[in-house]
């Protein structure tokens, strides 16, 4: 049974009353007057006779005195699990609706996206240099972000934790290409594995935006002269959509 605190009980017919308003109502209805502090727990028992809702057991045994009915049908571990499913639904709309405020400004136009997420203006492609491998590599960091989501689906905070990490690393890196700091990752460190390294399909993100494992698997590391705005750019619209559609 669910140890929830409640405030008033009516001592007429054992009705658990979670409100002075609640039982303000029930005296209006029922002209009951004696009422109580208690502490029951509340339950769910349902009368197998006649269909009536017991909150507690006090209340369950005053119905079956007045009535004869003495099967019930314990439903107390079914609300409780609907509840908590409600719950998770709620806060799983919750966090679609916070997202949706936090890209608003940036669905109109797509400069303004790449203002938000602090990225210089999208690189032109030089002259002959084929798109099809960022469309390829852009496809791949797409199926990871899914691989993330798909195997925590039931933790919304993990997922959006780990997106908005890698949007931090790879917007860090078109910021300032020229500083070591933001262009290489200990592998070990509790709060990358926390949120990133743990994760199946996080490294595999972070190689596809130009990262490579150094000798001894100890750092992930990208060199200078490996950065590459295109893919940066790619990889943060790859993440925007992803934050944007959870």
């Amino acid at each position: 049974m669910a140890a929830i605190e409640v405030l008033l009980q009516c001592g007429d017919c054992g009705t658990l009353l979670e409100s002075v308003v609640e039982a303000q109502q029930h005296a209006q209805n029922f002209l009951h007057t004696n009422f109580y502090e208690s502490k029951e727990a509340i339950c769910f028992l349902l009368c197998s006779t006649c269909g009536q809702n017991s909150r507690c057991i006090t209340e369950s045994a005053m119905h079956s005195k007045r009535s004869g009915h003495t099967e019930f049908y314990d439903r107390t571990a079914e609300v409780v699990e609907e509840e908590a499913r409600r719950s998770r639904d709620s806060l799983r709309q919750i966090l679609r609706v916070a997202i949706d405020h936090l890209n608003e400004a940036d669905t109109s136009l797509a400069e303004r996206r790449r203002q938000r997420l602090g990225l210089p203006s999208r690189p032109v492609l030089e002259e002959g240099q084929s798109s099809l491998p960022l469309a390829a590599r852009a496809e791949q960091m797409a199926e990871c972000l899914r691989t993330i989501q798909q195997n925590h689906m039931d933790d919304a905070a993990k997922v959006m934790n780990a997106l908005d990490s890698l949007r931090m690393f790879a917007r860090n890196i078109a910021m300032y290409p020229d500083e070591e700091k933001y262009r290489k990752i200990r592998i070990s460190n509790a709060a990358f594995q926390a949120k990133v390294g743990h994760l199946r399909g996080g490294i595999e993100f972070l190689e596809l935006c130009g990262f490579e494992r150094t000798r001894g698997g100890e750092h992930l590391y990208m060199p200078r002269e490996d950065v590459n705005m295109n893919v940066l750019y790619s990889a943060a619209n790859v993440l925007n959509n992803a934050i944007g559609n959870p």
